[in-house]
């Protein structure tokens, strides 16, 4: 098989693992280059889908490489020369030294447009990160160095980004260079392997900026963390400015406890898993910036139940959105909920403790009927119609068999499925009533959700 047959076969089993959706957003638009030292190389258009794969799929990709080669390959990513040179940003001073045909390692890319200050969504879980962040692009140098670190998906790479983005501002010819930890490894490794270490640490003691990402990686690589830490040195001692971020605290990390020493000597911030409304806040900016058409209430929803980090919060809210595209759906709650069950918080919708009960009381709020109406033999409209909305609910709320719910409403359940039926057409094509239907639900779940007692 040649490298395009693989990567053909690579997707193919891809969307079977992880859906077609995900892997036409994020796959289709990689092109395999070549592999060569027990390497996959791949061709990535910008930063975000090589940050993308790299966090979510690199290791699957790495596990059905090895299926169709017959061993395990490491992965390189390869920012498109083309697909930078359309944005008018800067980058690394060696990136200049490519040839225009090749493709540009992402160890030097252009630094991703959308991830500045401005577009980073503050809150009380990184206000002080994204204030030092920014003190930091404005007077590079006197905060030294400046370490963050938090859980995975947080705004890391965000903020390295925009302390690129903000400090060529006002010095476009600043040398800045962002890096993974993994990267700088390999590319140290290859320096021993071709006898160039010293082109090596000319590229990297002579900039202005180093942003090395996840530094966690160096632990255990005791020649690339002295290579690292003699980098370090030389940058500190020039004045130059230097961000790492990581995992963990300095404290915790592995390392010589020279280079932790070192860390501790500068500035360290951390960045918390945001409150629910600055993640709502973030999953309004994003549903602006993919244009999707998302209410508000199921925003909330994904925001309530989406805690583990940023990114995976905005791959919920693509999934949903190019679903809703591709289905040709309005977005409720009850589709999300099924949608992104893989992604939601255990424990979050625990619901087996929602009621018929809390979904009478609910709907006759609502449409202002008594209780008893429910099992009234009475088919006016203001009855049968608020019925009709309990039952339907009550099939996508409740554990409930058919039978078992057309007992709460002394229907039978041929009645409960006719109302679940036309009750779910008209979400599917009354925007205005999935909207009723979407603040009904949420309003149940606050009632299931709320302490007792």
């Amino acid at each position: 098989m040649d490298i395009k047959e693989i990567w053909l076969a690579v997707l193919k089993k891809l969307e079977t693992d992880i859906g077609l959706g995900e892997v036409e957003m994020w796959m289709r638009p990689i092109k395999p280059l070549s592999i060569e030292d027990e390497t996959l190389k791949l061709e990535v258009p910008d930063s975000m889908i090589c940050d993308t794969v790299k966090d979510r799929y690199e290791e699957k990709i790495k596990t059905v490489v090895a299926s169709l080669v017959g061993r395990q390959l490491k992965i390189n990513y390869f920012l498109s020369v083309a697909s930078a040179e359309t944005k008018p940003v800067h980058r690394a001073a060696a990136v200049k030294e490519e040839p225009h045909s090749a493709p540009v390692h992402t160890s030097h890319f252009a630094f991703n447009p959308n991830y500045t200050f401005d577009t980073f969504i503050e809150g009380a879980s990184n206000r002080f990160a994204h204030a030092s962040a920014r003190d930091v692009a404005q007077n590079p140098g006197r905060s030294n160095p400046f370490f963050i670190y938090s859980a995975p998906g947080l705004g890391k790479t965000h903020l390295l980004h925009a302390i690129a983005n903000e400090t060529l501002k006002t010095n476009p010819s600043a040398h800045i260079v962002y890096i993974a930890s993994e990267t700088f490894v390999n590319e140290y490794i290859e320096s021993l392997q071709n006898k160039t270490p010293e082109t090596f640490r000319n590229k990297y003691r002579k900039l202005d900026c180093l942003l090395l990402d996840d530094i966690q990686f160096l632990v255990g690589k005791d020649r690339s963390e002295e290579e690292f830490f003699h980098t370090f040195n030389s940058l500190s001692d020039s004045k130059k400015q230097i961000v790492v971020t990581s995992d963990r605290p300095p404290k915790d990390l592995l390392l010589n406890q020279r280079m932790v020493s070192r860390f501790l000597s500068g500035l360290s911030v951390d960045i918390k898993m945001p409150d629910l409304e600055t993640r709502i806040a973030i999953l309004r900016q994003k549903k602006e910036l993919h244009k999707f058409s998302i209410p508000d209430d199921v925003i909330t929803f994904i925001a309530e139940n989406v805690r583990k980090n940023i990114r995976e919060l905005e791959g919920c809210l693509i999934t949903v959105g190019n679903y809703c595209v591709s289905m040709r759906a309005q977005p409720t709650i009850d589709m999300v909920k099924e949608v992104i069950k893989d992604h939601m918080t255990p424990g979050d919708q625990d619901e087996a403790k929602i009621s018929i009960d809390a979904i009478k009381a609910a709907v006759s709020e609502k449409y202002n009927i008594d209780l008893k109406d429910f099992k009234s033999p009475r088919k006016t409209e203001a009855i049968a119609f608020p019925r009709q909305v309990a039952m339907y609910l009550s099939c996508n709320l409740t554990d409930k068999s058919l039978p078992d719910i057309g007992e709460f409403f002394n229907r039978d359940h041929t009645t409960v499925i006719f109302a679940r039926d036309k009750i779910k057409q008209m979400v599917l094509t009354d925007p205005y009533f999935n909207e009723v239907i979407n603040q009904l639900i949420a309003k149940i779940k606050n009632v299931g959700n709320s302490p007792k007692g």
